[in-house]
């Protein structure tokens, strides 16, 4: 994963575990990724078309040609694509054999990212680098890096230096970032977010501000806090800034933000961002922000970024800017895999949005996502040359998410998405998630990721529970049930109502769960394939009886908990409940087994 678009194999062999080694001559580059494979005992010769270059480039060639029979032999124009080469080899590998066989493969898009939210909480070097690692082997090659935003400042300037978070980057810290990022033909992307989002700045330096402006803000949700777009000193901090992250980031593009300014009129806003375009253009650099900056009168190289729906990216098309899709791949929305892997990012979306309002683990938030198609202000703009959509890119806000919890929110979704935007879609659902549980395997047997096991730690008779849960989807958890209502209702209400905030620490069990249970998957497979269900149902009877164990967990889980009991009675024939009423929500939890038992009974 992704699925290459050319492969045959032949029979399989088996690796022996030792030193790999290369014959001819090679980059330094390729000579440490061949090094950083496991033992395999494995002969490798390159044949690259072009020289190496110091970090990839947007329209990069990362096309290569795979063959493996006594030896490995890697063809292609450019080193990414060797390296992406790799990455196949380590996945064909992970089980300890090896086909003889014959790959060839090229990218459909050339931009395929992950956005990390470093702000709401601090993500470590280690993690970064262990998520670079990761996206390597799953052929994503844009890690976007959301350094500044309401709840802190993650660079530290030079210049500015009491803008600073206590946890922070150097930009000696960020250099070495990149250059092991470009170990892995990855580009880093940093974003410094303005005119809104900016009152961790305001914080040091109120008189940079416009109006009424928040005081240091550990809540979620959009701030008053906003630059002044009309100061001039506050256009050359600005500037400034860039400057200094156009030094340690050599990428052809940065990210300048642009959403959620609620401070300035829109014509304000789009005569500050041709001023922040101008300035990145004069360090040589294109510039990209998120779809809010779309107007008829920006500058035209700008790249916009869209979130706010389809909608969004049709709209930047339509008036001649290039654009980068992520609506559907917010993984901060707990999404199972097969609805993010449904959108392709140029494609029509039509049946992947009829899809998904018809997903019943979506039932609980329908009205959200509904809402969500229509909640986005559009300005009328004149139709140009049509724009090229340059990817997709996958989005991790870090509300819910920390340090911690990283690996869990990626790579339980993320190898699915990859795939949308290196091979593309049109795969079997069961083909899909086989494929995911492999790749989350290879993960974890190449030392990348490792396998969470805290819960089963520390409840282990609460297992077959825990197991079958998931987190409520889109921004229920962030919103809390009465700011949902509120939300898709069109009321608003007051942020303070809130559950979470940058301080909430994230140790109970639904913060631990994967978004998606796959035990759920399993038994839902058993109930269609009709397998006896014995020791499932055992073990959600059994469940209900270790609750009496954990009295301080009744009232966040006794109402799932006698959920899954019950479903056990309907499977057994001893209940004649609706299944589906089954299926919570539970707060902020989610049975979805029992959309599965109410298919069967």
């Amino acid at each position: 994963m992704p699925c290459p678009r050319h492969l045959r194999a032949t029979a399989r062999r088996a690796i022996a575990p030792e030193p790999n080694i290369v014959r001819g001559s090679c980059s330094d580059r390729l000579l440490r990724a061949v090094r950083a494979l496991p033992p395999m005992g494995l002969a490798f010769d390159f044949a690259i078309a072009r020289a190496a270059k110091l970090v990839p480039a947007l329209d990069d060639s990362y096309d290569y040609r795979l063959t493996i029979d006594e030896s490995v032999h890697v063809e292609a124009e450019m080193e990414w694509g060797a390296l992406a080469a790799l990455a196949t080899l380590a996945q064909l590998a992970v089980q300890g054999t090896l086909p003889t066989c014959e790959v060839r493969d090229a990218p459909r898009y050339p931009w395929r990212g992950v956005m990390i939210d470093t702000v709401r909480h601090f993500i470590t070097l280690e993690s970064l680098r262990r998520t670079l690692d990761g996206m390597w082997l799953c052929k994503l090659n844009v890690l976007h890096l959301h350094l500044t935003d309401d709840q802190g400042f993650r660079f530290r300037s030079q210049k500015y230096p009491e803008l600073a978070s206590p946890d922070t980057y150097t930009a000696a810290e960020l250099g070495e970032l990149v250059a092991y990022a470009a170990d892995r033909g990855i580009r880093v992307v940093p974003e410094l977010d303005v005119p809104g989002h900016t009152t961790s700045w305001l914080a040091a330096h109120p008189e940079w501000g416009a109006g009424e402006t928040d005081a240091a803000s550990r809540r979620f949700g959009v701030h008053r806090g906003c630059l002044n777009v009309a100061d001039p000193h506050v256009v050359a901090v600005v500037a400034a800034l860039l400057a200094e992250l156009a030094a340690v980031f050599p990428d052809e593009f940065m990210h300048f933000g642009g959403d959620e300014v609620q401070a300035h009129p829109r014509p304000a806003q789009t005569a500050f961002h041709r001023q922040v375009v101008a300035a990145l253009e004069s360090l040589g650099k294109r510039a990209i922000g998120w779809d809010e900056c779309l107007a008829a009168d920006l500058p035209p190289r700008t790249v916009v970024q869209a979130w706010r729906g389809n909608t969004a990216r049709d709209r930047a098309l339509a008036a001649g800017f290039d654009c980068v899709a992520s609506a559907p791949y917010y993984l901060d929305l707990f999404y199972p895999a097969e609805v993010h892997h449904a959108y392709d990012p140029a494609g029509d979306v039509a049946a992947a949005e009829k899809a998904m309002i018809e997903n019943p683990r979506l039932a609980h938030v329908r009205e959200g996502i509904e809402w969500m198609a229509g909640f986005a202000d559009f300005p009328i703009l004149p139709s140009r040359s049509r724009g090229r959509v340059l990817g997709g890119e996958a989005c991790l806000w870090t509300e819910l998410v920390t340090d911690e919890l990283l690996d869990t929110r990626l790579w339980s979704r993320l190898p699915a998405i990859a795939e949308c935007f290196w091979s593309g879609g049109g795969v079997s659902i069961e083909d899909l998630y086989e494929r995911l549980t492999a790749t989350r395997r290879a993960l974890a047997q190449l030392g990348i990721v490792a396998e969470d096991s805290a819960l089963a730690d520390a409840y282990p008779d609460l297992m077959p529970l825990i197991e079958m849960l998931e987190p409520v989807k889109w921004y229920r958890r962030l919103l809390g049930d009465a700011g949902f209502a509120r939300r898709v209702s069109g009321i608003g209400g007051s942020v303070a109502a809130r559950p979470y905030d940058a301080d909430t620490p994230l140790v109970r069990i639904v913060d631990r769960l994967e978004p998606e249970s796959p035990a759920s998957r399993r038994a839902e497979a058993d109930l269609a394939a009709g397998v006896p269900m014995a020791q499932w149902l055992d073990g959600w009877r059994a469940q209900r009886t270790a609750m009496a164990r954990y009295p301080e967990l009744a009232g966040e889980l006794l109402d799932a908990s006698c959920a899954l009991a019950e479903l056990a009675a309907i499977v057994d024939g001893r209940s004649n409940v609706d299944a589906a009423s089954l299926a919570g929500p539970f707060g902020e939890y989610l049975l979805p087994v029992a959309y599965a038992v109410a298919k069967r009974h």
